[in-house]
């Protein structure tokens, strides 16, 4: 073809036609551009098709954690519910100078809810930083997507881990030792504690669940929040995902 289009441009410049060859010249420049960017637009086509792809399997692998991270918060909190609502109603009878039956009340169980606030909630931040680490984020299109996704991973996430490791100091420094080492409570023994020990450690585990219960429940908040930011960002990749 090359050698076509230069044998024509020398015939031309032979017969001295030269407007011919100029105009020829140019036609022939336009079909190079006209080619040129149509192999520029088939190219941004894959280029784009290929993004929409990847994008796709981020947002799949994205909504498969955060169902699982989901389905985790509610269970951790209510742990923590459970937790509290013990607590409240130490802290409340000793503020009343009421006591509760230490013969007839299964103290095993008691123990064990109080117990139950330590549990952590963890969640799988390895698809959000495989993403960042990666420089994926461009992949994602939707604005409240990305910002909804910094918003749950680098500060509610983060404001979570910093909270629940104040909560697992003050469990294990300083509520624990009473439970276990005072009282004597034995973890997964369905046998309750010695009734005694418990009225004699009773003001002291009261006031230990007096000192971790407004970070406890401080952090079930956080996680209902947390939970409730989940919903909407899997609603948002679930619309994005529709699209394509």
């Amino acid at each position: 073809m090359i050698k076509f289009f230069r044998k024509i441009r020398k015939s031309m410049l032979d017969q001295n036609k030269t407007s011919r060859y100029l105009k020829y010249a140019i036609g022939e420049i336009i079909l190079v551009v006209i080619g040129i960017l149509i192999a520029l637009s088939i190219n941004n086509w894959n280029e784009n098709r290929k993004s929409k792809k990847v994008a796709n399997e981020i947002y799949l692998n994205l909504q498969n954690s955060l169902v699982q991270d989901s389905t985790e918060v509610q269970r951790i909190i209510k742990s923590q519910s459970k937790s509290l609502n013990v607590q409240k109603e130490l802290i409340l009878n000793q503020a009343s100078q009421e006591s509760i039956a230490f013969e007839d009340t299964n103290l095993s169980q008691l123990i064990s809810d109080i117990g139950s606030g330590v549990y952590s909630f963890f969640p799988k931040t390895g698809i959000y930083n495989s993403i960042v680490s990666n420089n994926s984020m461009d992949l994602i299109k939707s604005k409240k997507v990305k910002a909804s996704l910094v918003n749950l991973y680098d500060h509610q996430y983060e404001r979570h881990a910093i909270m629940d490791a104040t909560i697992e100091n003050k469990y294990h420094f300083q509520l624990f030792p009473v439970i276990y080492k005072k009282i004597g409570y034995l973890q997964n023994v369905d046998e309750n504690p010695d009734p005694l020990l418990f009225k004699e450690h009773y003001e002291e585990l009261v006031a230990e669940c007096r000192n971790v219960y407004g970070i406890l429940n401080s952090n079930k908040n956080l996680l209902i929040q947390i939970s409730k930011d989940i919903d909407v960002l899997l609603q948002l990749i679930r619309a994005e995902l529709e699209k394509n």
